[in-house]
């Protein structure tokens, strides 16, 4: 089913083999201010890539932000490169084309390195979806392979099978299935050797299902797509949809249109939500043949109405070619054949229009003749079809023809091999001298098998070590910076100066505090009840410096067990520390803190909002601080994250009301459920 166009609808996923530009800019720390910039432009970028099929319009917010931050710098145009992703996602190609060709301009006023390379390959790739979406393979196969060139001038193997896997979808898109094959194979031994199969595994074996696909070979197709499946549930949305909009076309191939059915729906369902129309009207014209074929005739014309609505607007001639031969086929289920016959005859062009859509429009031809009593005609579109199918089989022998050759080159190098051990074990003088060489060989196979393992576990426990050491100095910095020496000085000063009933419960809480303090911090991870206990802890001492004037605000959601979930040590008190150290403490008037916990089926979601002036780290604070909590904070999220599949995210935005000036800021974490905090 094509527009169903197999390859076409893959470019959305291609879309997001760019989002996968996230390399680590080395830059030299030239001041803590920098070094804080640069880390906090990488999470918004990548916190821009992970909302960019979620919510287009968070993600233009933080890419703006980040470019705010790094104007005229290799970071400015790392966030410039992934904010041209947000016009492709959104299908508007040709300011994604603009923006990725300012990229390149200014990567050729730079003196070339590997950070230049990454940003010339990321936009040359850009680029060549740009050309794909539009059909021009061959211009899309050219950036393909400059973008493939770059990442290898920038030694960044990891982007390499992502190259590969483009490259292989456009010469699909060509007809030419041999040569893609032979790339997804590429890519897949490439990952193997990079040891990201289970990352690459989907999109090579979902093209490679493609493939025996369009060649009719449905065993080999269903043993590749179920292979793909196995990693559908960590897909994005994207790569889900396509999945399931080819799952449905394999199933409308082999004519077992009920099978089809809920892929197609599943597809319409994973694109209602959001800015996605194009996606949705396809998915619309699918359902539309379907309910043909299972006549269900009653359900066609509301789908095509619907689409046609949609690709007369943007004047997409397949589709519109597409819909006008349902139609037609829709006409002949209701015998009437003279509007069967004015649909088939008004869009007679179809150039530039694939040969599966053709070979539709032919078979209702086909039944139109064969209806109207003129088995001629009927017999020439008949034989039009037996032809395109012929080349089908063509292909397909093509390809076993490739696959049985390279089989037989294995299988003459194992002989070659056999004929000399044979050989030299003629030479041998005796069974007993042949017998110590075999067990000699072995051992010696044996015992590298050993060292190369013992090799590869001490490699993975050095990275386990230099892991930990890491975290550990993280924990020992945060230990050292918590709860600074000015606010115990103060707390202590006004206590020994102070008296009444209180003071010996200010101070008692004030050794707590310190207690739990040096208790949280050493750990990777605590009860959400320990937490909260010791915010309260905290925002109780602060009270005497904020005044009458200010206000908590608790919102626990009632699902939340704050005795069995775990949280990042100091991730809340961090945030409302310097809540109250840089936006309440300096205001005039009432002072309002909210801390909110939300429970959502995917994990939970932390709010710390505060009524103050706002957040912008760019300009120098009121109040005198280090900055070292949140970056601190940062680092432990980034590396613990390099070791989850779902990622933690810290987000810190202005709030405003009637697009008025920021009044209070918000900080938004989300921990994913069943994270791993070590």
């Amino acid at each position: 089913m094509i527009i169903k166009n197999n390859t076409s609808i893959r470019i959305l996923t291609n879309i997001l083999a760019i989002l996968i530009f996230t390399s680590i800019y080395s830059c030299k720390k030239t001041s803590s201010v920098r070094f804080s910039n640069n880390q906090l432009i990488d999470s918004f970028i990548q916190q821009a890539q992970d909302s960019l099929y979620n919510n287009i319009t968070l993600s233009k917010d933080l890419l703006k932000k980040a470019m705010k931050i790094a104007p005229d710098s290799v970071m400015y145009y790392k966030a410039y490169s992934t904010y041209a992703l947000t016009y492709s996602a959104i299908n508007q190609y040709d300011s994604s084309l603009l923006l990725s060709h300012q990229v390149i301009n200014f990567c050729k006023r730079q003196e070339l390195s590997p950070r230049i390379y990454e940003l010339l390959a990321s936009s040359n790739n850009n680029i060549g979806v740009y050309y794909g979406q539009m059909s021009v393979p061959d211009s899309a196969l050219y950036y393909f392979k400059e973008a493939l060139k770059q990442y290898e001038l920038a030694n960044n193997t990891n982007r390499i099978p992502d190259m590969y896997i483009n490259l292989a979808d456009m010469y699909s898109r060509k007809g030419d299935f041999a040569m893609s094959a032979y790339y997804y194979r590429k890519a897949l031994s490439k990952s193997d050797s990079l040891k990201i199969t289970d990352k690459m595994g989907f999109p090579i074996y979902f093209g490679l299902g493609q493939i025996y696909m369009e060649v009719r070979d449905f065993e080999l197709s269903d043993t590749y797509y179920r292979l793909a499946e196995k990693f559908y549930d960590n897909r994005t949305l994207a790569e889900k949809f396509t999945f399931c909009n080819n799952r449905g076309n394999f199933y409308y191939y082999k004519e077992e249109y009920d099978k089809a059915l809920p892929w197609f729906q599943k597809a319409k369902k994973l694109v209602s939500k959001g800015d996605y129309q194009f996606y949705v009207n396809l998915c619309e014209l699918n359902l539309g043949d379907i309910y043909l074929n299972l006549n269900k005739l009653d359900s066609v014309p509301d789908c095509l109405d619907k689409s046609y609505s949609y690709f007369s607007t943007i004047k997409n001639k397949t589709a519109l070619y597409y819909i006008s031969t349902i139609r037609a086929g829709l006409a002949l289920k209701q015998k009437n054949t003279q509007l069967a016959r004015k649909l088939l005859e008004e869009t007679k062009d179809s150039s530039g229009v694939e040969a599966n859509i053709l070979s539709i429009r032919n078979k209702y031809l086909q039944k139109y003749y064969a209806q109207i009593g003129d088995f001629k005609q009927a017999y020439y579109y008949q034989a039009k079809n037996i032809a395109i199918d012929d080349s089908i089989r063509n292909d397909k022998a093509e390809k076993r023809i490739s696959e049985i050759d390279m089989r037989y080159k294995q299988d003459t190098t194992l002989v070659n091999n056999k004929l000399v051990i044979q050989k030299q074990a003629s030479q041998m003088k005796s069974l007993r001298y042949i017998s110590f060489i075999w067990i000699l060989i072995c051992l010696i196979i044996l015992s590298t098998f050993v060292y190369i393992f013992i090799c590869l576990k001490k490699k993975k426990d050095l990275q386990q070590i230099k892991y930990m050491d890491k975290l550990i100095k993280l924990r020992m910095e945060n230990i050292r910076n918590r709860v600074s020496p000015h606010f115990i000085f103060n707390i202590i000063n006004n206590e020994i100066s102070s008296s009444g009933e209180n003071e010996r419960k200010n101070l008692y809480n004030l050794a707590t505090l310190m207690r739990k303090n040096l208790e949280i911090s050493e750990n990777t991870k605590v009860l959400l009840a320990e937490e909260l206990d010791f915010v309260k802890l905290y925002i109780e001492l602060e009270k005497r410096n904020l005044g009458e004037d200010f206000r908590i605000e608790w919102n626990l959601d009632n699902e939340i067990d704050l005795k069995e979930m775990f949280i990042l040590p100091m991730s809340i008190q961090i945030p409302v520390e310097n809540a109250i150290k840089h936006a309440l403490r300096p205001k005039e008037g009432d002072k309002i803190l909210s801390i909110s916990l939300e429970k959502e089926q995917e994990g939970l979601n932390v709010f710390i909002r505060d009524n103050g002036a706002g957040y912008f780290p760019q300009q120098e604070s009121q109040t005198k601080g280090t900055g070292n909590g949140l970056r601190i904070l940062f680092q432990t999220i980034q590396l613990l994250n390099s070791k989850n599949i779902n990622k933690i995210s810290l987000n810190i935005q202005n709030i405003r009301k009637n697009n008025e000036e920021s009044c209070g800021a918000e900080v938004h974490i989300f921990i994913p459920d069943k994270y791993k905090f070590e």
